[in-house]
């Protein structure tokens, strides 16, 4: 691609998410959303009243409890995505936005709730507020999440460093917005953006292709979007979990998660141990049952054979 061809994609990419995140439904409010999941898991007022002000780990909540909400978000979230697309690849679906395909357009907004979600889970602080004046900073972080979950080179290392050298000073004392260009994670973040753009386009011919076929344009449509999102969140969760939010007190919250994953691997060690010891329980039962079969058998053979020997050697005295 050229210089200018590169600049036009970052350009569309730029302008297509302004609108994504101005859709009914995009926005997650970060303190409804963790007082609702957490009332579900039985987390006290107290602690999610502190899980708001602060951060979940900071409110002293388990960080298996974050991990399992993760999966569930994960899960509810790809699979309403998955439906809708089916819909959306069927003709006459669901409308457009700047004339993009209405199944590419929800990938996205599926991809902003989920990434939202679990960054609150997790411990970021709300993102989104002004929604018809998005800053560079915000449109960065964003850009970020999703390149973090597209897998793009430096992405994730982009958003760790937003969450260490800026987000998280920026709690202890104010620090002037720098335009986007200028800041030293807006190399992955253009990636990102023009990665976006390109893939739109593209997309959105192939869109156009499967829709030749109505049933499997919309079983296309449909089977991918599950797939990537999934996957696509999946990466994240994992990297939220590893890198620590921009929260006053990261050591404890790496601790949360080690402690949990050294918790688990003993767990898995002890699940192995019982599994192989009771295939060695079993294998020795049925040793022991074959052997006296095996033993009844040769006691019955024997027997029948003595009753044989006896009725023939009657046959010849006769």
């Amino acid at each position: 691609m050229t210089a200018q061809q590169d600049a036009e994609a970052v350009s569309f990419a730029t302008e297509f998410l302004k609108k994504i995140i101005r859709i009914r439904g995009v926005k997650i409010d970060r303190k409804t959303f963790l007082s609702q999941e957490f009332k579900r898991t039985g987390v006290s007022e107290q602690k999610i009243s502190e899980a708001i002000l602060e951060t979940p780990i900071e409110a002293g909540i388990e960080p298996k409890i974050l991990d399992e909400l993760a999966a569930e978000l994960i899960a509810f979230e790809t699979k309403k995505s998955a439906s809708m697309s089916f819909a959306s690849g069927l003709p006459g679906g669901f409308g457009m936005v700047a004339a993009i395909p209405a199944d590419i357009t929800q990938y996205y907004v599926h991809a902003f709730r989920v990434m939202q979600k679990l960054a609150y889970l997790y411990g970021w602080k709300e993102f989104l507020n002004d929604l018809d004046n998005v800053d560079d900073q915000t449109l960065g972080l964003l850009a970020s999440f999703l390149g973090t979950m597209m897998g793009v080179a430096g992405a994730a290392n982009s958003l760790t460093t937003f969450a260490k050298n800026i987000a998280r000073p920026a709690l202890q004392k104010h620090i002037s917005k720098k335009a986007l260009t200028k800041t030293v994670w807006y190399g992955p973040v253009k990636q990102t953006l023009k990665l976006v753009g390109v893939k739109i386009t593209k997309d959105s011919f192939a869109k156009g292709v499967t829709k030749a076929v109505p049933l499997v344009g919309g079983v296309v449509s449909g089977g991918l979007t599950y797939v990537s999102l999934k996957k696509q969140a999946n990466r994240l969760q994992m990297h939220l979990r590893k890198n620590p939010p921009p929260s006053r007190d990261a050591e404890k919250y790496l601790q949360a998660f080690s402690e949990l994953d050294k918790l688990d691997e003993v767990n898995l060690e002890s699940d192995e141990s019982a599994t192989r010891s009771l295939a060695g329980r079993t294998l020795n039962a049925g040793n022991s049952a074959l052997n006296v079969a095996t033993k009844g058998i040769l006691a019955a053979s024997t027997g029948i054979g003595t009753i044989a020997s006896k009725v023939w050697q009657g046959k010849k005295a006769d």
